[in-house]
């Protein structure tokens, strides 16, 4: 009796570890439509795949008056002493100078406005 209990469970369990061997594999389709929305930072350029978030900057043409300065540039990193270049003014009172891929950008410190462009 054990032995026809353990040939019937070795059979079973052998004819599905077969079937799920012979499945046919999961095939994904890639569809650049669905992959662009839900990737929104993402665009086809050149036929190549490119990040928007890490394109180079122009601050001259890019960005206006008024606007904020966007966060990742708000950083000691670009932060210039206006002594650095011979064209910068002396910044007012909570006012900071910013080189910016070669462009020169004057914010307010308090609430991160941008007050001038130079490039």
């Amino acid at each position: 009796m054990n032995k026809l209990v353990s040939a019937v469970i070795f059979t079973l369990g052998t004819a599905v570890t077969a079937s799920a061997i012979a499945a046919p594999a999961y095939e994904h389709r890639y569809d650049e439509r669905r992959y662009a929305e839900q990737h929104h930072d993402w665009h086809k350029e050149d036929g190549r795949w490119q990040d928007q978030r890490y394109q180079r900057i122009n601050p001259s043409r890019d960005w206006r008056v008024g606007q904020t300065l966007p966060r990742g540039y708000d950083s000691s990193r670009y932060a210039v002493d206006y002594r650095d270049a011979k064209r910068l003014h002396k910044p007012a009172r909570y006012q900071q100078w910013y080189k910016i891929n070669g462009d020169y950008v004057l914010v307010n410190e308090r609430n991160n406005r941008i007050i001038r462009i130079l490039n």
